[in-house]
């Protein structure tokens, strides 16, 4: 025997405005005139991070999407990425935009400090700002707030790889500053 549950308006109105903007969505991806490229990057100076870090700007990376193998000597990071490099579609007189599941694997690490972070918040996100390598034998990831990962390492050697196939979005990162 099923179980009907009853469903006021409101709710039916949430539920269809979900639906059909789950619908734009998919009709979306099927309107797409070009494939995302899946990227594959290896930055091995400073320059080389920082166009890396510009494709990685508002990635967002769950706490538990950090990983440190000190025998290796490797630190990794799965982190879902807005894709800046991509235009956005046009649908419905709405822009649609990418992001990608994406991975980041940083070589010859000696040493990882976490600054401001709290592992224990699995379900916090961390939205990852920039990369930064000015410093020699140093990597920064910055996040915001004042969140940061300090990388010790010998030699720069970081890799970027795009993992799935690209996903929409109707979200851009905003770094504009609202005044009340």
């Amino acid at each position: 025997m099923a179980i009907q549950l009853k469903t006021t308006g409101a709710q039916k109105k949430i539920q269809d405005k979900a639906l059909s903007q789950k619908q734009e969505l998919v009709q979306a991806r099927q309107l797409s005139a070009t494939p995302h490229d899946p990227l594959k990057l290896k930055a091995s100076d400073p320059v080389d991070i920082k166009i890396m870090s510009a494709l990685v700007q508002d990635a967002l990376i769950p706490v538990s999407n950090f990983y440190y193998d000190l025998t290796e000597e490797t630190f990794t990071v799965l982190a879902n990425r807005f894709c800046w490099e991509e235009s956005p579609e046009i649908l419905n007189h709405q822009k649609i935009y990418g992001r990608i599941l994406c991975g980041l694997y940083f070589q010859n690490v000696e040493k990882v400090q976490q600054i401001d972070f709290d592992r224990k918040k699995t379900d916090q996100d961390y939205n990852l700002l920039a990369i930064e390598a000015d410093k020699e034998g140093e990597i920064q990831l910055v996040f915001s707030g004042t969140s940061r990962i300090k990388l010790t390492v010998r030699s720069l050697c970081c890799h970027l790889t795009d993992l799935e196939d690209m996903w929409y979005t109707t979200t851009k990162p905003d770094h504009e500053r609202k005044s009340a």
